[in-house]
Parts: C-alpha cells; structure tokens; sequence
C-alpha cells in the first residue's frame, strides 16, 4: 500500500491527537522547560511533512504505518532534546571561557563536586572534564583514553540525566 492509500484508510485525526499526547508526555517526561518556540504539535506536524515528503520513509518499513509514526516520533523528540542538552552543555562552557585562568580551576573543582553530589561517578566526572576541555565527540574521548566508544557512550547517557539537576548551582557557579 502506498502512502496515499494508508493516509486515506486509517482515522487521522486520532493518530494526530495520539501522536501529540505521546509528544506532549515525552517533552513533560524530559523536564525541558525551554522548548524553543516549539509545541508538541508542532513536532507531529513536522514529522507528517517529512513523511510526505520522504525524508522518513514509510514505504520501506516494515511495519504499519501507526508504529512507522509512533517510532519516527520518538526519534525526532530524542534527537530534538539531545541537541538542547549538547546546546545547554555548550552555553554553560561559553560562559565559562570568559573566566580568568584562576577562577577556571576554582569553578571546574565546584562543578565537580556538584555533580559528585548528584551522584556521578569517576567515568561521568571524566566525561564531563573533557567536555570542558571542548572535547565533546565520544570517539575523540575514546580514542584518548583508549576504551570502546559504548563506553563513554553509556557514561554520556548516564551524565546527561544528571546535568538537569545541577544546571542552575552551575550556572551560579559560572
């Protein structure tokens, strides 16, 4: 069946209205209280013009056509948050360059130990240490310390979920 037909057969309005409470719970889910402008409906709108235009494409999935959204939307929501994550991380760094040399050990040692109070362990605190370094690419960090990528893939994940939690105390600190 081509895109037409299954567009025609199934009751869009209710996938759209299932497909924007399933965005609107993962966007709540997150935390993320800066969307940049954007609604939950707005991620399901962009998600049916890249189907309609066939950057997703549907036709070669296996799978029906409301899994094929469920699954894109997913992946758009994860892909949106995880740029708002790397792009919140850089605003902390910028605003940290602007410090002398001094103050930089000083406010690295106290973020340091606001993540330590958060929970992180020695791998995230590394991690987190190169991104300060402006390393932030998992293969550089792996090649560096001469580990498998998943490694600090998983360590990634894991600091990423504690970030939100010690932004603001860091950006007090920076």
């Amino acid at each position: 069946m081509n895109l037409y037909d299954e567009l025609q057969s199934i009751d869009l309005d209710d996938l759209l209205d299932r497909l924007t409470s399933y965005a609107t719970n993962r966007l709540k889910s997150a935390g993320l209280k800066d969307l940049g402008g954007k609604e939950p409906f707005d991620f399901v709108g962009d998600l049916l013009l890249k189907v309609i235009e066939g950057t997703r494409d549907w036709e070669n999935a296996n799978c029906s056509f409301t899994d094929f959204m469920f699954g894109s939307l997913r992946s758009e929501i994860s892909n949106f948050l995880k740029g708002s994550l790397v792009g919140q991380t850089q605003d902390l760094l910028e605003s940290h360059a602007y410090n002398n040399q001094d103050d930089i050990k000083e406010e690295r040692q106290q973020v340091s130990e606001l993540l330590q109070q958060a929970g992180a362990d020695d791998d995230e605190l590394m991690v987190f240490e190169y991104w300060m370094d402006g390393i932030c690419k998992p293969r550089e960090i792996a090649e560096d310390l001469g580990i498998d990528v998943k490694e600090i893939y998983r360590t990634v994940k894991r600091l990423e979920r504690r970030l939100p939690k010690i932004r603001e105390q860091a950006k007090s600190i920076i």
